[in-house]
């Protein structure tokens, strides 16, 4: 007995050997008849001829050594040696014959035992299989193992004879061909779908092994995908999701392999202004400034910051690309390696903080800015107290030159001297009203400006600073309009375009060109020159051009934005103040400008004629036209600066009036509250000690609500509003005589209305 495995439920059963069994019966048969055959001759004599009967000879012929014929009988040994023989014979035939049925027998036990090997391996395969044979067309099971039947949960009976379409998808829509190829022997690897009992579709990938020929048999084992087709769609929306968290990334991110681009972001491409696959390939450094601001090799740098990251060392540092307009873009990057994806990816996020760091830029220029404002004001708060100590100093030199003046007969030297004096004095004035205006931060003080003289004062003031080769070209009209605005703030916007033209031409020489004339403007006008429209009129139009290295397209675009500069040590704001000036006074500018051909600054500004403008200014008085006092009114003088105090004692007496003159606030107050009904007028200084002059005329206001005061004051009337703080009249100093006689006449002449002083309400 023994054991054998079924190929189909995997359990062991003993089975007899029912080959054996036949074998030992076969040799049994066998032995009776040869006894049966052999038995005659036991009686046989060797000297006794006998006939030979037919089984006899037969035998003669197969024992022929042993038995022979003599004369037509069987002669033989004698009797004794004739059974020896005999039976050795028998038993040598049934030895024979013994071993040819032992040596069949052992061949089918082994022919046994290799099927149930067979079976065993079958049974044992841990994959789902099965065995199919084609028969007339169609696939048919003939085994399957125990994993099979789990898979599909059915029993083997039920797969067992049944067709392989049994258990496919129906759907499957190569099934007829997988068919066909199992039938022709052709299919070796495939993907097929199962079908479970409870109709569950089941994926798996299939080998196939022919059996040799002639037999139609294929063995098929199955693989079940379900677990790795979970895994690969896992593994595929995880690639996928992170395929959209790289490429939706706001920041510009890179992945380089080896020095190399491998990819790039939608982001990055925006921010060079390329395409992702223009990217690709390339390395970081060819997008990228040869040199970057540290001073460092891009292609250098680079490379040693992805090895540093190939170390395992994360870098940060700042990095800046050119894009594809060949504009700068700045970034903070950040490489670290991703030693998941290989040993040589690095993965770079480059964050675009150029308008960040633009902004950064702008407010430490702000910051630059301020601080000089600040120093500009401290500066402008000194010039202010010199020029208005310098005042009183040139008031007391021209008032004392006047006085001379008047006495000395016209023509001598004496009155040429004093006339020299008086005039240089007068200058001096004019440049400490200048250093005022420079100081104030009040509205522009518009008058009507002789755009012809404030040009050659700027050109005598800038062109020293000129290389001495540069060669001067003014053409300005001899009857040059006026312009209505503030000289202060014209005079500094020729100043910033002649100095731009200066810069323009370095120390190489080259023209620098000046011209103003008089235009009128219409639409017309407007369009044929390319000017934004402007109210029609007369306009003063003033060039100013150099043959200097020009300027780009793109600097031109943004020339009069606060802060653009094409020099590095240039502050960004002389062309943007131009540009605001001039559009104040109602005006408008162009410029045209080519590489290294020179540039034009053109300005219209809105005029008035000479005629116009020379009607409408006040005349100084002439020597002797000084108006006198009519009643002999009474004036009280008060002001701290004895020479300018004694002039104005010596020309308000010499005109008749009567005059009480103090240097002490304090002083003033008591003689006003004493003697105010008979004091008709009072010139008080704006700065003395113990008590300014606002505070005097306040004081003096609560004695007399109706006092007449006129203001004096080194600081000129945008700086000092004297009308809200009640007083009459304003002059300032330095002043001459005839402004002086002529603003104290006025102040008698008009009749007063009481003003509200600041304790009052007002505003100062």
């Amino acid at each position: 007995m023994q054991r054998v495995t079924s190929a189909n439920t995997g359990r062991s059963v003993r089975r007899g050997a029912p080959g054996t069994t036949w074998a030992l019966r076969r040799a049994a048969g066998i032995v009776m008849a040869t006894v049966i055959l052999l038995a005659p001759l036991s009686a046989v004599r060797a000297t006794a001829p006998v006939p030979a009967p037919p089984q006899l000879v037969v035998a003669a012929n197969i024992y022929e050594p042993f038995v022979f014929l003599r004369n037509g009988h069987l002669v033989g040994f004698d009797a004794d040696s004739n059974r020896l023989i005999a039976t050795l014979l028998i038993l040598g035939g049934i030895a024979i014959i013994m071993v040819a049925i032992y040596l069949l027998a052992s061949r089918e036990r082994a022919a046994r035992e290799h099927a149930a090997y067979y079976q065993q391996l079958f049974a044992a395969i841990p994959e789902p299989a099965l065995l199919t044979e084609s028969v007339e067309g169609k696939v048919h099971i003939e085994a399957v193992n125990g994993t099979l039947c789990s898979l599909l949960a059915r029993r083997d009976s039920d797969l067992v004879g049944a067709t392989l379409e049994s258990i496919m998808f129906i759907g499957q829509a190569d099934a007829s061909s997988t068919l066909t190829s199992l039938e022709d022997r052709s299919l070796a690897s495939t993907r097929w779908q199962f079908v479970a009992s409870d109709g569950t579709v089941i994926p798996v990938e299939v080998a196939t092994s022919n059996l040799p020929p002639p037999s139609r048999r294929v063995l098929i084992v199955a693989r079940d995908l379900r677990d790795q087709l979970k895994a690969e769609q896992t593994v595929r929306m995880a690639y996928e999701q992170y395929h959209a968290l790289f490429d939706e990334a706001p920041d510009p991110t890179l992945i380089l392999r080896e020095h190399v681009i491998a990819q790039a972001n939608t982001a990055a491409g925006r921010a060079l202004g390329t395409t992702v696959g223009q990217l690709a390939g390339r390395t970081v450094a060819s997008s990228s400034p040869a040199v970057q601001p540290d001073g460092r090799l891009s292609t250098d740098a680079m490379r040693t910051f992805e090895d540093e990251a190939l170390a395992g060392r994360a870098q940060r540092f700042d990095w800046v690309f050119v894009a594809h307009d060949g504009s700068q873009v700045i970034c903070e990057a950040s490489l670290q390696s991703i030693p998941s994806a290989g040993t040589s990816i690095v993965q770079g996020i480059f964050r675009d903080v150029t308008e960040q760091r633009r902004t950064e830029e702008r407010t430490r220029q702000l910051q630059r800015e301020l601080l000089q404002s600040q120093k500009m004001e401290a500066v402008g708060r000194l010039a202010g107290g010199i020029a208005h100590d310098f005042n009183n100093i040139m008031g007391g030199i021209m008032g004392h030159a006047s006085l001379l003046r008047v006495d000395a007969t016209e023509g001598t030297e004496l009155y040429e001297g004093l006339d020299i004096i008086e005039r240089a004095a007068r200058r001096a004035a004019e440049l400490t009203h200048r250093l005022l205006s420079f100081s104030r931060k009040g509205t522009p003080t518009i008058t009507d400006v002789d755009v012809g003289g404030v040009l050659a004062d700027t050109l005598s003031i800038a062109m020293p600073g000129f290389d001495k080769r540069t060669a001067l070209v003014q053409r300005i009209a001899p009857d040059l309009a006026y312009v209505p605005g503030d000289r202060t703030q014209l005079e500094e916007v020729f100043l910033n375009l002649i100095i731009n033209a200066r810069d323009a031409l370095g120390h190489k020489g080259g023209s620098l060109t000046v011209e103003a004339s008089n235009v009128t403007i219409d639409e017309s006008f407007c369009t044929g020159h390319d000017l934004p429209v402007l109210p029609d009129g007369n306009y003063v139009q003033v060039a100013v051009s150099d043959t200097g290295c020009g300027l780009s397209p793109e600097a031109r675009d943004h020339l009069f934005e606060p802060f653009f500069t094409t020099r590095p040590e240039g502050t960004g704001l002389g062309l943007s103040i131009v540009w605001r000036v001039v559009r104040d006074h109602g005006g408008t500018v162009t410029v045209a400008s080519l590489p290294d051909q020179g540039t034009t600054f053109t300005l219209y500004l809105p005029a008035i004629s000479r005629a116009e403008a020379q009607g409408r200014a006040r005349q100084a008085p002439v020597s002797g036209s000084m108006p006198r006092s009519a009643r002999g009114e009474s004036v009280l003088i008060v002001d701290d600066e004895d020479i300018v105090r004694g002039v104005a004692v010596r020309v308000l007496s010499g005109l008749g009036y009567r005059v009480i003159d103090t240097a002490d606030p304090t002083n003033a107050l008591a003689i006003y509250k004493d003697s105010w009904q008979s004091i008709d007028l009072v010139l008080v200084d704006m700065m003395m000690p113990h008590m300014n002059g606002k505070e005097l005329f306040e004081k003096l206001h609560d004695i007399n609500p109706s006092v007449a005061a006129i203001l004096m004051s080194g600081y000129d009337a945008t700086e000092t509003p004297f009308t809200s703080m009640g007083f009459v009249a304003f002059i300032p100093k330095p002043y001459t005589l005839q402004e002086l006689a002529t603003r104290v006449r006025q102040a008698l002449d008009t009749p007063f209305v009481p003003v509200a002083t600041a304790g009052e309400g007002s505003t100062v």
